[in-house]
């Protein structure tokens, strides 16, 4: 991937679930391990915050009067934890290259990511209740939708992608990757690299979302007749 000595963006600070207090340091560090342990090991809906409390060895009242209920909690780590991706995976964008190299660069770094913790990745894909995270701010990530989102417009103007389909459909399919990636790589108890199948799956997805006819060249090369073999005399 193309390096760049442009500076990477400075992470946004992660809004408190009150939104009046700051998460003290040592209250996150010594919760981070317990809450990713908790929700990677069980179901969402039996944890609760209580055993939590106990795991980290500090009272219910605290972690209450910081989240509030175990929602909040695990809402406000996953976006915590996230901070280990972002603005990493942003930087694709700022590089030089074209449109396929950094949505590969991209792709490339979650899947690094989700392999290097797969906890946050079986939270993220497996456990936490999808209908409730999505009304949470932090399920968005507009800044990383956005770049996306941006990206694949340029390149429908320039005509490097399909204009049939709308761009949303485009960023929808990619991001589909992830999770379904990371579901296989579980299912299949770790077998392989997780990291290693970005390759291979941008190939199949950059067939599906470039016009017809930047494909053809291909397509007739490998439709080419051979020329019938002359026969001999026997």
């Amino acid at each position: 991937m193309p390096k760049s000595n442009a500076p990477a963006a400075a992470p946004e600070p992660l809004p408190t679930p009150s939104g009046t207090q700051s998460i003290p340091a040592n209250l996150r560090d010594r919760l981070s391990p317990v809450v990713m342990e908790t929700y990677a090991a069980g179901d969402f809906h039996r944890a609760d915050m209580r055993t939590i409390a106990r795991e980290a060895g500090m009272s219910f009242r605290t972690i209450y009067r910081y989240f509030g209920d175990k929602e909040a909690l695990l809402f406000w780590f996953i976006q915590h934890w996230l901070g280990g991706l972002y603005p990493a995976a942003l930087k694709p964008f700022d590089d030089a290259g074209d449109l396929k190299s950094k949505l590969l660069a991209v792709l490339t770094l979650h899947l690094e990511f989700y392999e290097r913790n797969p906890n946050v990745g079986r939270i993220i894909f497996m456990t936490v209740p999808l209908e409730r995270w999505m009304r949470d701010p932090s399920y968005a990530q507009h800044e990383m939708m956005r770049r996306l989102l941006h990206a694949i417009t340029d390149a429908q103007q320039q005509g490097e992608l399909r204009c049939d389909v709308d761009s949303r459909l485009i960023l929808d399919t990619f991001n589909a990757i992830f999770n379904r990636a990371f579901l296989m790589w579980e299912y299949r108890r770790r077998s392989y690299s997780l990291a290693a199948q970005a390759a291979p799956l941008m190939s199949i997805l950059w067939n599906g979302i470039t016009p017809h006819k930047a494909r053809e060249p291909e397509a007739a090369a490998a439709k080419k007749p051979t020329a019938p073999r002359k026969r001999t005399a026997k």
